[in-house]
């Protein structure tokens, strides 16, 4: 009994917590009015939950950002949670992951973290904080270079590194932008990069157009991970780099970080779907069964007695004439009493399935980034989006940052 007691405990625990996690379906909303370039109206149908969280700060600060927004606060105090709590390494067959657990428990993936920073410099740039702004983007630069020794594989990423080099740009530093924008070539080879990288004169205007919302999330049932797929299409723009490195470095990331423990709550949340489909199944089954079972009885002894029941399906309250036929009547009645009451299970058994289906679709990474990045130096024209240009009173390079949707 004690055993029983703290399972049920155990489960009643794991769905409390899980209760306030927005699952993957609550979203919708919220990424349609986004995709139709309407972040205002986003952020109005954004989900309740996870106030003050890792994942719906950046989320809410990206959101903001292209809504006109001004306050940057909630995501800067998770970057200030995150540079008070130690990071810490994993190796896994000598590749490098580095990680730090948020203040409610997330623990965000690299690009999630350098993002954050990344964000909030955008938001000081908009403030005219320009200091402020190149502190930020130092930081951004500190996880991309120097977080691991040089000998080691970690994590780096050519779009992180042209959105990088496009904010050191409209600092007015682009020896540093020069710095990020080498990198990109070496990780690449992209030819379109070179011109950018021969002299030291600043180009007079630089564009970084983001276009697309994120990945396809893809679930197959019974797997504690979704696939992720691009879903929209590449732009024709000279130096552009897709975003799905980032969650497929994430899912590596959590399989080495949390296999065994995000496996395990998902397949005990995924039996316990499929134990109360069964529970649900052998109690209508059992239910229906004593229904007809007794109909059939019922009508044995109505026509052994010769008792007269008062038909209530037709509504004339005329009296069956024989006990033959009353006892066929009850049966009948009772035997499609018992099919009703299978198909009602059946029906109640399919809910409960589509409902645990879409409460174990849940995988928790910052959505609404862009599905590509791309650099040129020319002015990006968009009729839907968003231009944001940014020039420091030292530079000599203004740069628009565009959000195409």
């Amino acid at each position: 009994m004690k055993a029983l007691y703290a399972l049920f405990l155990l489960a009643l625990l794991s769905a409390c917590s899980s209760s306030q996690v927005i699952r993957d379906s609550e979203y919708k909303y919220s990424e349609a009015a986004f995709k139709f370039s309407n972040p205002q109206k986003s952020l109005e149908e954004f989900p309740t939950k996870e106030q003050g969280g890792f994942v719906t700060s950046v989320e809410k600060s990206w959101l903001g950002f292209w809504a006109d927004g001004k306050d940057p606060s909630a995501l800067q105090k998770q970057t200030k949670t995150l540079e008070d709590r130690r990071y810490i390494s994993i190796s896994r067959e000598a590749e490098y992951f580095f990680m730090s657990e948020s203040e409610e428990g997330y623990i965000p993936a690299e690009h999630e973290i350098i993002l954050a920073h990344i964000i909030s410099a955008m938001y000081y740039m908009r403030a005219e904080k320009w200091s402020e702004a190149r502190v930020e983007v130092k930081q951004a630069s500190y996880f991309l270079e120097n977080f691991f020794r040089m000998d080691q594989k970690h994590f780096d990423d050519p779009a992180l590194r042209i959105w990088i080099a496009a904010l050191w740009a409209a600092l007015g530093e682009w020896n540093e932008a020069q710095v990020d924008l080498r990198r990109a070539y070496e990780m690449t080879r992209d030819p379109d990069i070179l011109p950018l990288l021969k002299g030291t004169t600043p180009p007079k205007v630089l564009s970084l157009a983001f276009d697309g919302t994120g990945p396809q999330v893809t679930w197959e049932f019974g797997n504690p991970q979704p696939t992720f797929d691009e879903k929209d299409s590449e732009p024709a723009l000279d130096i552009t780099f897709s975003t799905l490195p980032w969650y497929r470095r994430h899912q590596e990331r959590n399989s080495a970080i949390r296999d065994k423990i995000s496996k395990s709550n998902y397949m005990s949340q995924y039996y316990g779907i499929q134990l109360s489909k069964g529970g649900q199944k052998t109690l209508g089954t059992v239910t229906s069964t004593t229904i007809r079972v007794a109909g059939v009885a019922v009508a044995a002894a109505v026509i052994a007695a010769g008792v007269y029941i008062l038909s209530s399906a037709s509504g004339s309250g005329e009296a069956l004439a024989y006990p033959v036929a009353a006892g066929m009547w009850i049966g009948k009645t009772m035997w499609k009493e018992g099919d009703n009451v299978d198909n009602t299970v059946n029906q109640s058994v399919m809910e409960t399935d589509q409902r645990g289906r879409e409460d174990l679709k849940t995988y928790r990474f910052v959505r609404f980034l862009p599905s590509w990045i791309s650099l040129t130096d020319t002015i990006v024209v968009t009729a839907t989006g968003k231009d944001v240009p940014f020039q420091a009173p030292n530079s000599q390079t203004t740069v628009h940052f565009v959000q195409r949707y």
